[in-house]
């Protein structure tokens, strides 16, 4: 599967949002879960390092479009995210932030589009 560069800015938000998270007492951690008897990273945590590394492939941006998607226009959690500090705030962040939406509804947009003009082929 094809990997995608990441633009630069979000690649920042994703590693400012890492270091930031981890910061906090792991109780407090945002995008953290519950496994058994220990508190490990979830998919945010792990979607934030992809993110960072520079480069994920499309089925990352489906699962990203998907998650923007769920939590964009949640107005609880929009309220949250006014609060820089709280977890709703820090998971955005982790997912690359507004500009990490708004590229990849773009991108998966255009594999879509260059999917369907193949399957007319």
């Amino acid at each position: 599967m094809p990997k995608y560069k990441v633009p630069q800015n979000i690649v920042k938000i994703a590693q400012r949002a890492i270091d930031y998270n981890l910061s906090f007492p792991l109780a407090q951690r945002a995008a953290y879960k519950d496994e058994g008897k220990k508190r490990v990273p979830g998919t945010g945590m792990r979607t934030a390092r992809r993110i960072a590394s520079g480069s994920i492939d499309e089925q990352q941006m489906i699962l990203m479009r998907a998650w923007f998607a769920r939590h964009a226009e949640s107005p609880g959690e929009k309220e949250a995210r006014r609060d820089r500090t709280s977890k709703a705030a820090r998971s955005w962040a982790l997912w690359g932030g507004s500009p990490g939406q708004r590229w990849v509804k773009s991108r998966v947009r255009e594999i879509e589009r260059a999917r369907e003009k193949k399957s007319r082929e």
